[in-house]
């Protein structure tokens, strides 16, 4: 008896649910109807806890509806980089519920609402990088990997762009995604000619560029290989972090260019001058000491420090002029530290070799 009770209370309970559940979707397809876009979504998403446990059609129907209202807020302008994103969002979980059930009502025109929110986001981005509006065009990049993390080379199109806009904190923090991931960025690139301007594009895809071709909006589909970017990924790292003041950081990538390149003669110069812009330091403090007993034992410290600094980048400089014997500017810095340093024999030897040369 207690345990038919309980079941009566248990379907009572999700009666009350689906009815809430329906209720709040008809609400909101009321407020979508009549242009109240912010309203709607208001509704939709004070609901959404509701759908979780809803049967797969009543899911169907609210992400269904959702993506509509999310795709009318872009179309209005409201926020429309981050509503893009939910609304694919939305297209996606629209996809798994149906999946589940089994029962496939939308997800074909979602499937194909998803590809031209896309295609459409990254012709943007490419048009607001051409016009250097490269802050909107990250952006939108970036939102384009959030809807398909596969794809890694958009979040490689974000960074750049973040780089172009100088807003080095977000594009650090991409390539260290990318780095996290092992992007290599090694691959094909594809393009076809825009038919309207008779201009060549770069497609994320190929299925994205074929796709224009059979609508006919493009022409003469080509290919390219795309070489590795780990070593620009690197010295652009490299380089923005020093920019913000982090020799740490930025000595850690010059590192890892020579792991890939050890015949890269720009890494063996900027680590030597790394080290050098830490000598720098050092002598600005030693300049503020006085005379007294305390200072005289900091500053003698401090001349072994600065010593260790010089062999340090000495150190980077041979094995650069190693592996590139005939470049010049590695064999100069080299020359000019032996003398600092005092190293006669050494500065005389590499002297003769260079003449040798």
């Amino acid at each position: 008896m207690k345990k038919h009770y309980f079941s009566i209370i248990f379907l009572l309970f999700f009666s009350i649910v689906s009815f809430a559940q329906k209720n709040q979707i008809k609400a909101a397809a009321i407020e979508y109807n009549s242009g109240k876009f912010q309203q709607a979504i208001d509704i939709l998403n004070g609901a959404e806890y509701l759908i979780f446990n809803a049967e797969a059609v009543d899911q169907s129907e609210f992400y269904n509806l959702k993506a509509k209202v999310l795709t009318g807020l872009v179309e209005n302008n409201i926020e429309p980089t981050k509503n893009v994103a939910l609304t694919v969002t939305a297209y996606q979980e629209l996809i798994a519920a149906e999946k589940a059930s089994e029962k496939f009502k939308y997800s074909v025109a979602a499937l194909e609402s998803i590809k031209k929110i896309q295609k459409d986001l990254f012709n943007s981005a490419l048009s607001d990088a051409k016009a250097k509006r490269f802050s909107e065009g990250a952006s939108k990049m970036h939102t384009i990997y959030l809807t398909n993390k596969r794809d890694t080379i958009n979040l490689y199109y974000a960074a750049s762009y973040f780089r172009d806009a100088k807003d080095y904190n977000q594009a650090l923090k991409l390539y260290e995604e990318l780095d996290i991931l092992k992007y290599s960025g090694k691959g094909l690139d594809y393009y076809a000619v825009n038919k309207q301007n008779n201009e060549d594009e770069l497609f994320s895809s190929a299925a994205s560029r074929d796709l224009t071709i059979k609508s006919g909006t493009h022409i003469k589909p080509r290919m390219e290989k795309s070489p590795s970017k780990k070593i620009e990924i690197y010295t652009t790292m490299a380089y923005m972090y020093l920019e913000k003041g982090d020799l740490e950081k930025s000595e850690k990538f010059n590192n890892k260019i020579l792991e890939i390149d050890p015949k890269n003669p720009d890494s063996y110069l900027n680590l030597a001058y790394l080290k050098l812009d830490e000598k720098k330091e050092i002598m600005d403090q030693m300049s503020n000491l006085g005379t007294s007993p305390s200072d005289m034992k900091i500053y003698e410290q401090m001349i072994i420090k600065k010593d260790n600094l010089i062999k340090k980048a000495i150190s980077y400089l041979e094995k650069g002029n190693v592996e590139i014997p005939k470049n010049q500017d590695i064999s100069k810095l080299l020359l000019n530290l032996y003398r600092a340093l005092d190293m006669t024999a050494e500065y005389n030897s590499l002297k003769a070799r260079i003449v040798n040369l």
